[in-house]
């Protein structure tokens, strides 16, 4: 990739010190979970770079193939040698790695390649101290808005290195006072950060970093003032109680806020909408109908500009997402049905968690009216569906789903168990 291996470190989602032990070989067992990410590495590179390594791979002397165990299959996205009969350009590229080794690795020990990794870094910092341009923290700002939507599309983990790598640089920024304004922009861009951060660990299951990561962004939010970013970071800390199955928690949580009355746009409709759910779960009918009543409200004439595919907003299709929960748990078979239906129309097919949700509610909808095959039919979809993420959420949702079946022994119920059986380990093992 004639990659630095600062930058290849990045790019593959590792840290430089890894790739200095690979190239070292000093890793003699790679983990499974580093052969994917090699090989998700090779697979979207483009075809000059993946015949410059196919020819290294395929040379011949001396492969080095390394795996998880001793009688794992072996990979040739993850064979790491041959030099054998290498063409010329190969040969040179070897070179220049050889060369670059000698120096860091063996001739100046560790602290030189201490230095090469985090001098730039600190460079970066006594260039922002005190003066960051406005095209730099205009860069800082838009990534963190597409951190924001990203992580809704890609299975989140993959953006926690990214995330906190982030938050570090604006937050050695804000060690250094800025002028005001720009100050103020900093600290929203930490806080929006730190709510990106905790919404990845929410769904990998790490509740108490995530509960962190949210107090942090709210905290944030609120020394520079921000209501909105304020209440988008409350409702993502909500979700913690709402999947502990915690309803009155979650109340508790967002009683001191809805008692102000927020009453308009994305971040109120959403505080408004989690209290629904909480209702529904609780069996509060009239309850759960107030409150979706408010979150809608909330949604009028809000313009499109604010309503971003994402964690910084509140959508329409999230709204119907949240009726079909409360309808579903309320027992209303052909209302959840009709939300959900609604939701799925609406929902961004590049999203990886919430459509699969909504086609569980619609497949308990389904089941609630005696549809066992068509239940397990949609329920299959959420989980066999190319786009979605099997994180905390689904396998939750999955697992709920499979257990309101009971002991129905039909064929559809056989093979919607086998197929989540097989997708749902395959995800734990991946993880």
């Amino acid at each position: 990739m004639r990659r630095s291996r600062y930058e290849f470190a990045r790019l593959v989602g590792v840290t430089p010190r890894t790739v200095i032990l690979w190239e070292n070989g000093r890793t003699n067992r790679m983990h499974a979970a580093s052969q994917r990410l090699l090989d998700r590495v090779l697979s979207q590179a483009d075809s000059v770079v993946v015949a410059r390594f196919e020819r290294a791979v395929t040379a011949g002397r001396g492969s080095v193939v390394v795996s998880e165990s001793a009688d794992a299959a072996p990979d040739t996205h993850t064979q790491l040698g041959t030099e054998i009969g290498l063409d010329k350009e190969v040969e040179e590229d070897d070179v220049r790695r050889r060369e670059l080794l000698a120096c860091i690795g063996a001739g100046m020990a560790g602290q030189a390649a201490d230095l090469v990794t985090s001098e730039p870094e600190k460079m970066l910092a006594a260039l922002d101290a005190g003066s960051i341009s406005e095209r730099r923290l205009g860069f800082l700002e838009q990534s963190v808005e597409v951190l924001g939507k990203r992580v809704v599309q890609v299975p989140p983990h993959e953006l926690l290195h990214a995330g906190l790598e982030q938050f570090r640089m604006v937050r050695g920024c804000l060690g250094e006072r800025q002028a005001t304004h720009q100050q103020v922009r900093l600290v929203r861009t930490a806080g929006r950060l730190a709510n990106v951060v905790g919404e990845i660990l929410f769904n990998e299951g790490h509740f108490g970093q995530a509960q962190m990561w949210y107090n942090t962004a709210i905290h944030a939010a609120q020394d520079i003032g921000d209501r909105f970013s304020e209440d988008i970071a409350l409702a993502g800390l909500a979700y913690l109680p709402t999947y502990s199955d915690e309803p009155k928690e979650v109340l508790q949580l967002l009683d001191g806020r809805l008692t102000e009355n927020p009453s308009h746009g994305p971040a109120a409709a959403w505080l408004w909408g989690m209290a629904a759910r909480a209702h529904a779960s609780l069996g509060h009918a009239d309850e759960f109908a107030r409150c979706i009543a408010r979150s809608a409200a909330a949604l009028e004439n809000v313009g499109p500009e604010d309503l971003a595919v994402g964690i910084f907003s509140f959508r329409p299709e999230k709204l119907a997402f949240y009726q079909a929960i409360g309808y579903s748990r309320l027992g209303r078979a052909e209302e959840t049905a009709e939300a959900a239906s609604r939701a799925i129309a609406l929902y961004d097919p590049s999203e990886t968690m919430e459509p699969a949700l909504v086609r569980f509610e619609h497949a308990a909808a389904l089941l609630a009216s005696g549809e066992v095959d068509g239940a397990c039919s949609m329920a299959t979809q959420a989980i066999t569906n190319s786009r979605t993420y099997i994180g905390l959420t689904v396998t939750k949702r999955a697992k709920q789903f499979d257990s309101t079946l009971g002991n129905l022994r039909t064929r559809a119920v056989a093979e919607w168990r086998q197929q989540a059986r097989t997708v749902i380990e395959s995800a734990r093992t991946e993880v």
